[in-house]
């Protein structure tokens, strides 16, 4: 990820749609979830999650939700979805884990 934007830019460019990305993908692949009810239960316009489900997005952006996926860091955000959790909670979860991306990536 660039360093040289300050670090909110870094979360809504980057950090925010690799997490989006990959708990469309996996709400997608193992749960069935179409995209309309992924856009409804992430906050975000049904076309967003027409991009993350294809793939269309930045080398930053695949490379975060490539890290997030294989180390299967947003599987409790999409448990909880599933389980039909609040949209607090859930949007809670992502907050934290993009907090947690920061970290790790300012390092």
């Amino acid at each position: 990820m660039m360093m040289d934007k300050p670090e909110c830019k870094n979360i809504v460019r980057s950090v925010l749609p690799a997490v989006r990305a990959s708990v469309a993908t996996a709400m997608h692949e193992r749960y069935g979830y179409s995209q309309k009810a992924i856009a409804e239960r992430l906050g975000v316009v049904q076309v967003a999650v027409s991009k993350y489900l294809r793939g269309k997005y930045s080398k930053d952006i695949t490379r975060l939700k490539g890290y997030i996926t294989r180390n299967r860091l947003s599987d409790s955000i999409v448990e909880k979805i599933a389980k039909g959790e609040s949209r607090q909670q859930i949007d809670s979860d992502i907050d934290a884990l993009c907090d947690r991306l920061v970290v790790l990536n300012a390092r």
